[in-house]
This record gives C-alpha cells, structure tokens and sequence, in this order.
C-alpha cells in the first residue's frame, strides 16, 4: 500500500510539473502585404480590465529565442497581476509581438520590417481594439537582450511615437562592435546579418549608431531613456551599458539606470520589470475611467 501510494505521488508531482503555463495574455495576430507577414502578438491587460477604462499602451520586444508567448513562459503576466493588485505596479496594456531573430530591424534586402510593423500595425491596431491613451505621451516600448537592441533603434528612428524607451539587458554597439558582430562566424549559421543589415559597410552602420547619433540632450526629442542590467549578466551586456551610461553622463543626456540582481534570464528580468514599469510610467499616467 505504501509503495502505490509513493507512486502515485510521484506521478502526480510529475505531471504537474509537465503541466503547461498558464496562458494569461490574449492572442491575434496581424496580416500585412509588403512584405507579406503575419505578425503574431499577446495582449496583457491588468487585473479587473473592462472596455472604457483608458491606459497607456506598453510595447514590449522580447529577447532571441523567445516569441510572443514569452509572458505566458515565464509567468510575467502572473506576476504583474499580483504586483498591479497590490498597487506596486501601475495599470498598462502591453503588447508582445514575435520578432523571430529579427532584431525589430527593417531588414536591407526588404523582405522583414519589424519596426514598421510594430509603429505602422500593431500599436494603432492596439490602441483602436482597447483605447489606450494617446501616442505619444502614453506609449512606451521596452526591450529586453534582443529586445533591447529594438527598443533603442525605435528610439533612434521613430522618437515621435514613444514616451520612454527602456533597454533591459540589451546589447549597445557602437560602429566598431556593431561591424564586429556582423563578422562573427559563429553568429551567421542563426542570424543573416547581411539579410538585415545589408553588406558591412562603416558609414550605414554610423547612422545606427546611438554614441554618435546622441551627443546632445535635443537628441532624444523628449524620449525618456532607461537602460538595466544584471550584475551577473553576460560580460559584453555589462561592459556596454557601462560604456553607453558614461556616453550619457559625459554629454550630459538625461535617462535612469540600473544595476538588478542576476543574470541573463527571466528569473532576473521579471522582477526588473516592476520597476521599469513603475519608472516609466510612474504617477503621470494614471488609468482613466469614464
């Protein structure tokens, strides 16, 4: 008797450990012709959400690896429930497309173009089906590793459409590393890097340059910049934010920062994210009720 019922403990225990996430967020997706793609994407919205009430509208870019079930995977949208209930996060509608391993860039040979889905699709479709707050005051876009990378490139190419941009754990190239990592090898078999950036070339990858397109404070136009990473975070994740933030400081370029506990994985950036959202979005954006 002892033996069956350890066994059927064990069985028990292991099936609910093969248990699936709970899928909190909503999905869709969004059909565009040039270039033909289907952009698939989540929705989370807050605990007690009904039609009418009007909140700001969160994009968030996930990192290599994952897609818009991210949320779900990791129990972000479980987490933020419990934090928004007890008043330590504020209320937003997010919004999680699947960037592949696109890097939410435009790509040079025409065929993906992430950031113009993103500004061009998914925000205004967004904002119609739930009524957020208006662009640009109550929109924000936050990246986390990949992710990052877009969300500064949104910041840089499109800063009339977001409030604040929020690099977690992202890398923050300069011209140099940037042509670097296109040259890496190793990266090529999982990542056309010529496919999206086109042929390595010093003068186009200069105009995505972020240490040299920002030297002024006007050169954000308004966007509130924050950038995070874990004190044990990859090497080059940690040695460029260090050298992005002295950038920052030494020209005198408002933004927050950070330094979390942990590393390179969503144990370290769920926490985080309480508080980019809390900084972000703060007391200035508060729900409206009609």
């Amino acid at each position: 008797m002892r033996l069956a019922v350890a066994l059927g403990l064990a069985v028990a225990a292991l099936l609910a450990a093969c248990q699936a996430p709970v899928r909190r967020l909503h999905y869709d997706q969004l059909v565009f012709d040039a270039p033909h793609h289907e952009l698939a994407y989540a929705i989370y919205t807050p605990p007690g959400f009904e039609r009418g009430e009007r909140l700001p509208l969160v994009v968030f870019l996930h990192g290599a690896g994952d897609d818009e079930t991210c949320f779900d995977e990791a129990g972000v949208g479980v987490h933020l429930d419990a934090e928004i209930a007890a008043g330590r996060v504020p209320r937003a509608v997010i919004a999680v497309p699947s960037g592949d391993f696109g890097f939410w860039e435009n790509w040079a040979d025409g065929s993906y173009a992430y950031r113009d889905w993103i500004v061009d699709g998914l925000v205004p479709a967004v904002a119609a089906r739930y009524g957020t707050l208006p662009c640009p005051d109550d929109c924000h876009v936050i990246g986390i590793s990949m992710g990052g990378h877009g969300a500064l490139r949104l910041a840089l190419f499109e800063p009339e459409r977001f409030a604040s941009a929020s690099v977690v754990s992202g890398p923050i190239l300069d011209t140099d590393a940037a042509l670097e990592f296109m040259d890496s090898g190793l990266l090529s078999w999982v990542i056309p890097s010529e496919r999206i950036w086109g042929v390595p070339d010093r003068a186009a990858m200069a105009n995505g340059d972020v240490f040299q397109r920002w030297t002024r404070p006007e050169d954000l136009h308004g966007v509130r910049l924050l950038v995070a990473w874990g004190d044990r975070d990859y090497g080059r994740i940690v040695e460029s934010n260090e050298r992005f933030r002295a950038h920052l400081d030494a020209h005198d370029i408002p933004y927050e920062a950070f330094v979390f506990e942990g590393g390179h994985r969503w144990q370290a950036w769920t926490p985080a994210l309480d508080r980019v959202l809390t900084t972000q979005l703060g007391s200035r954006t508060p729900s409206s009720r009609p």
